[in-house]
């Protein structure tokens, strides 16, 4: 039997027809879907601000015509969303990533709760891939990524840099080959330095009971996101660089014990 593998609540981005394997048109078919990801009380991300902030909410009911999802903890952030022309909403069905587009949001009331509204929308993507997966880091057992920032200024390519000790969220890895996976970051809400585009050479993660491994990263996305406390923060997506083989067997044996683990909860959890 093998472990269910956490699905990430990012935006899949594809190329013009990428995406046609994974459409999903009938409205019957997309309405059983979305009852049944509000039914089970799956995690929704709603994105908004082209793409470039987030909340984390809740799928509360849908119909034909529609769905309701619960409101942010921000007014100021709900306010944004509802002048936003492009929302995206991510979430997960039987643990595949359910993906699509919205041209905008409406507050309304549902059974004397304020709700968004969002209608229908003309199709969803339901991806399912195979060659990669993703794992979140056991709380109990929490990894960080010590990072070296070195100067942006090119005059200055000998000062020293700051190491910083950033807090890894989850790990995506291929089943096959690790080298082209990565890692997701927790940061502060004013980050400065993790941007897009950036690569760090020679980052440390200590893997508990495995060992050390050396990497550098790359980094692809930052996106905003306000908690259910109301705290902001900044998701920072990470791809690794190309591993020797020694690294990427240490990061293996982590993976495949984060599996074994999971696995055995959910056995524990279902007696």
């Amino acid at each position: 039997m093998s472990s269910k593998k956490e699905v990430s609540l990012q935006i899949e981005h594809f190329s013009p027809g990428q995406d046609v394997e994974f459409l999903i048109k009938s409205k019957k078919e997309m309405r059983f879907i979305l009852q049944d990801i509000a039914e089970k009380g799956t995690r929704v991300a709603l994105y908004y601000d082209e793409d470039q902030n987030f909340i984390p909410t809740t799928l509360i009911g849908a119909n034909e015509d529609g769905m309701w999802l619960e409101i942010g903890p921000s007014p100021q952030e709900n306010k944004r969303i509802l002048l936003s022309h492009k929302i995206i909403v991510v979430s997960k069905h039987q643990n595949v990533k359910v993906q699509f587009v919205a041209p905008r949001v409406v507050k309304t009331m549902l059974d004397g709760d304020e709700t968004f509204y969002v209608d229908m929308p003309d199709y969803l993507l339901r991806i399912q891939r195979r060659n990669y997966f993703r794992l979140n880091v056991p709380a109990s057992s929490p990894l960080s990524c010590l990072i070296t920032v070195k100067p942006v200024d090119p005059d200055k390519p000998d000062e020293p840099g700051n190491v910083r000790n950033v807090p890894i969220i989850d790990i995506k890895a291929p089943a096959m080959n690790i080298s082209g996976g990565g890692i997701s970051l927790l940061c502060g809400e004013h980050e400065t330095e993790l941007l897009p585009g950036r690569v760090f050479q020679d980052c440390r993660i200590s893997l508990p009971g495995i060992g050390t491994i050396r990497v550098d990263i790359e980094v692809r996305n930052s996106i905003k996101f306000t908690s259910r406390n109301g705290s902001v923060n900044t998701h920072v997506g990470c791809q690794f660089g190309r591993m020797d083989n020694q690294t990427s067997s240490l990061l293996q044996s982590y993976i495949t014990r984060l599996q074994s683990e999971s696995m055995v909860k959910g056995l524990s959890n279902n007696r």
